[in-house]
């Protein structure tokens, strides 16, 4: 009996002590003063709730602005106990919405000379709602292994009482070492939490697990349409695993815009497995205008297993508008993460540019990262550019790179897919179901653009209408087929196979193609056969893949094809046991001259003309009669002569040009005609 007695009064004890406290001034401390609360709250175990009730005759309400300000001298008193609610939403309710324009109560740092304002140390399930943060160092910290389940929202945090101006704290919010299961925001307006105008990070992720952030507007005003930004907008740092960035409602989605670096960094070895999806990151709250950071999306320092977008279209990120990279991966260890899913570049409607700079870039020795899925088109500069030695074992595949969601064009301004200074071993396509469209962009498809980048492999993709080539191995332009291919650069600037003939049977309805490859053991390259759209060259891009075919020892092939008509272009390229792939080969037709270019009109040539000597050391003439225009174009499809002829017989001078493969294309009255020439 005497045992139980004391533990029945222990039992009320705790039961009286879910307590309210009502915060009645603005004062510092003293009865009825927020810190006064704090300090009550952090006496005995809750669960205890802070509430607002503070008159319009306070000295510090401010009529004009509908605030109420508290101004602490120094830092509160930590958050200790459990389940505590600190509700500044509260002082709404008691006294009327006199701030239109966001929370009443309004807590101030004094211009950083106060560490933080609340400050959760190893305490679980506190909520922090409806306050204006702003002027200290650490707005809101929360700390431990034990503060479990916090739940931040509905606040300004870095901004003024209007959420329009910047009031910035060093840091907004910062949830670290082991306090795992944070929520901030929620997927209602009223569980919005503007984290903006902070002068280093706006919400910060360290050493975490399960935490969800949702529904925020960071590093733009309370709007969503103008930029207050933050210098990093959330950043996920360290040992942060399995976190959830986003959701798939509209009310989940996060504005993460208009910060000065970058909207989302994920660092350190220990960032694994976050998931950032349904995000608005470079746009504002329509997904129409861009708000750019400089950097959309960071994984670096080894981050790895993370996933931007998903399998579901209410996964995408609209990842557009921002002034640098976008997607940026990078540094040694970075790896085995995806970009999956996402609009790169375009509107939420997938339909109009809303170029970043760069679509994707991936650097600094990241490897074994996956591209899959994407829009990536209407950039500036390339789509997705692979750069520098280490950079190995990526994989695009199924994206659609330089065309919108309904494939109609809307190209990046220079080239779709760059890979530069020494990466290996990229996959681009690599089945059928995993083709990319490769269309329409300012520069090559697929331009592989130094000599020590190999073993790429480019299969199975549509590529079109891009301005330069198709496939592009270093040096730019066409490169001649050497004896033996023997050479090495680019993909081992592997040889392209010869198309020898185009045959179509009217009566079978079938296209007979053969030609040679001239390689090290040719049996063990793979010929693949595709529609072509020739481009200005003549050199083919390979606009629909249609079939593989293994030559001979002797490095000869053929193949027979159906569905095609007698004016159907086909070129080829080879791939060989180390997975290099060519350029594509000289287009042909079962009705064109074999011995000129693919881009030469199907109808029978009534103009005769000459082209000579070929090949030249600069000086070139031209003879024949109804050339109404010459033009002198290189490889890049740039044009390096124009005139009209005045005579039968035409002079040009060439010699000053940089060496190698250019064409001669003649206008007459009726058709134009191309030659292929080599200055040497």
């Amino acid at each position: 009996m005497k045992r139980l007695i004391p533990y029945f009064f222990l039992m009320i004890m705790t039961v009286g002590n879910a307590t309210t406290f009502t915060v009645t001034n603005t004062n510092d401390t003293g009865s009825g003063s927020l810190r006064n609360a704090l300090q009550m709250a952090a006496q005995t175990p809750g669960p205890h709730t802070i509430v607002f009730n503070i008159p319009a005759s306070d000295p510090n309400y401010n009529a004009a602005t509908g605030i109420w300000l508290i101004s602490p001298g120094s830092p509160f008193d930590y958050i200790i106990q459990d389940n505590v609610t600190i509700d500044g939403a509260t002082q709404t309710a008691n006294q009327g919405d006199t701030n239109p324009y966001g929370p009443e109560i309004v807590i101030d740092g004094n211009n950083h000379t106060i560490d933080y304002c609340f400050s959760v140390v190893n305490a679980s399930n506190v909520v922090i709602k409806g306050f204006n943060i702003r002027n200290f160092l650490y707005g809101i910290n929360v700390y431990g292994a034990s503060a479990t389940n916090s739940l931040i929202t509905g606040n300004y945090i870095g901004t003024d009482e209007t959420g329009s101006a910047a009031a910035g704290n060093y840091i907004g919010i910062e949830i670290i070492s082991g306090a795992n299961y944070a929520q901030i925001g929620g997927s209602t307006t009223a569980e919005r939490n503007v984290i903006s105008g902070n002068l280093h990070i706006g919400l910060r992720l360290l050493d975490v697990n399960y935490c969800t952030v949702k529904g925020n507007f960071v590093g733009v005003d309370r709007t969503g349409t103008a930029a207050l930004g933050n210098v990093d907008g959330v950043s996920l740092e360290g040992s942060v695993k399995f976190c959830t960035i986003g959701g798939t409602t509209p009310g989940e989605r996060n504005i993460i815009s208009g910060n000065v670096a970058y909207g989302l960094p994920v660092f350190g070895v220990g960032a694994e497995g976050n998931v950032i999806m349904g995000n608005y990151i470079g746009t504002d709250v329509t997904g129409t205008a861009a708000i750019p950071n400089t950097y959309g999306v960071l994984f670096d320092d080894g981050s790895f297993n993370n996933i931007l977008g998903g399998n579901t279209n209410d996964e995408k990120n609209i990842l557009s508008g921002n002034s640098g990279y976008c997607v940026f991966i990078y540094n040694m260890g970075t790896n085995s993460n995806v970009v999956k899913g996402n609009y790169i570049g375009t509107d939420v409607n997938g339909t109009t540019a809303l170029p970043n700079a760069v679509g994707i870039v991936i650097d600094g020795a990241a490897y074994n990262n996956t591209i899959d899925n994407n829009i990536i088109s209407g950039n500036l500069q390339q789509g997705i550019h692979i750069h520098i030695t280490g950079c190995d074992n990526n994989v695009i595949t199924k994206n659609k790179i330089g065309v919108d969601v309904n494939e109609n064009p809307l190209g990046n301004g220079s080239d779709g897919i760059r890979i530069s200074q020494g990466p290996k071993h990229s996959i681009i396509g690599g089945t059928p179901a995993d083709a990319n469209i490769i269309a329409n962009n300012g520069g090559n498809g697929v331009y592989i653009l130094s000599p020590n980048d190999d073993n790429h492999l480019i299969s199975y993709n549509s590529i079109y209408n891009n301005t330069g080539l198709g496939i592009d191995l270093y040096p730019a332009g066409v490169n001649p087929n050497d004896t033996g291919d023997s050479d090495f650069g680019a993909n081992q600037e592997m040889n392209y196979p010869i198309i020898d003939s185009v045959v179509f049977n009217t009566a079978t309805g079938e296209t007979t193609i053969s030609g040679t490859i001239d390689t090290q053991n040719p049996e063990t390259v793979t010929i693949q056969i595709y529609k072509a759209i020739p481009g200005v060259s003549g050199y083919g891009q390979g606009a629909e893949y249609l079939s593989s075919v293994s030559p001979d020892a002797s490095g000869n092939w053929t193949d027979t094809l159906t569905g095609l008509s007698a004016t159907d272009y086909l070129t080829t390229l080879a791939i060989d046991q180390n997975n290099n792939t060519s350029e594509f080969s000289l287009a042909q037709n079962a009705t064109n001259n074999p011995n000129l270019p693919a881009s030469v009109q199907d109808n029978p040539h009534s103009i005769k003309f000459i082209v000579y000597p070929n090949p030249t050391g600069g000086a070139l003439v031209v003879l024949g009669n109804d050339i109404q225009n010459i033009k002198i174009v290189n490889v890049n499809g740039q044009t390096v002569k124009d005139f009209k002829p005045a005579a039968l017989k035409t002079k040009i001078n060439i010699s000053k040009e940089t060496k190698g493969l250019y064409f001669v294309k003649i206008l007459t009255s009726n058709e134009m005609l191309i030659k292929k020439i080599v200055l040497e």
